[in-house]
């Protein structure tokens, strides 16, 4: 419902979030961006297909989602790697060239106190070496970085992005991001390579990432792996949301 404010709930403000978010991303990387009827459209080029996404802020009637996928097809390169997020229930998408991803839960963590891990050290970017940040998010998304695209881009982090590096023995292991808007912090981009998980990494830069606003409800939509860690920081499931993708070609 557009008439209602963006803060009527938690969900809205999450959508809210994650729409202006990318949209101020692409703004500051020289991306392109669309904002069309029930839907936000960002391409940042980025090699994360979750920089390039679309974001439905609304409930969508037939048409309505054929316009933001024809939207889509217009934006987006045809090897670009794009989500469609949506809150709402979608119909199948495959006739649009797109594969279902799921229907990862969207997360919530009250404020309170956050757990310290020893062991592992912690730093934010640009404390933390950009490149740190991305090797991690590459090995542990398995990306393609063959255009050369920074994901840890400079022009990113501060204000917009609280990227942080979780370091043990000297080497990264994991990384995780924040963003703070409408009142909820918002939780992306963590990874841990598989050769590191399981040893409390992944609690340790997560935990992180929330304390960029530990006074604020902070919120997430998690993968199958992620369950486990946000579930022992607090984070309740809340409902279930809906993902496709177009893959790289």
């Amino acid at each position: 419902m557009p008439e209602l404010p963006v803060g009527d709930t938690l969900a809205r403000r999450f959508v809210h979030s994650y729409a202006d978010r990318i949209i101020a991303m692409a703004d500051r990387t020289g991306g392109r961006s669309l904002r069309v009827d029930g839907a936000v459209l960002a391409d940042l080029g980025s090699p994360y297909g979750y920089d390039n996404a679309v974001v439905l802020t609304g409930p969508p009637d037939a048409a309505g989602l054929d316009r933001v996928l024809d939207a889509a097809a217009g934006l987006f390169p045809a090897d670009r790697w794009w989500v469609l997020l949506s809150v709402f229930a979608l119909p199948d998408l495959r006739g649009r060239v797109l594969v279902p991803v799921g229907h990862p839960p969207l997360m919530l963590r009250p404020p309170g106190p956050l757990p310290v891990r020893p062991g592992i050290e912690v730093r934010t970017v640009p404390d933390a070496d950009p490149g740190d940040f991305d090797r991690v998010l590459v090995e542990g998304y398995g990306l393609d970085t063959t255009g050369g695209s920074a994901i840890a881009d400079p022009r990113l982090t501060g204000d917009l992005l609280h990227l942080v590096v979780g370091y043990a023995g000297g080497e990264p292991v994991a990384t995780a991001g924040a963003s703070v808007r409408h009142g909820i912090v918002e939780i992306d981009r963590v990874a841990v390579p598989q050769r590191h998980r399981r040893r409390g990494y992944g609690t340790a830069v997560t935990a992180a990432a929330c304390a960029v606003a530990p006074d604020l409800p902070t919120l997430l939509i998690s993968s199958d792996d992620g369950h486990p860690v946000y579930t022992r920081l607090g984070f309740w499931d809340l409902f279930r949301t809906t993902t496709w993708e177009h893959p790289p070609s």
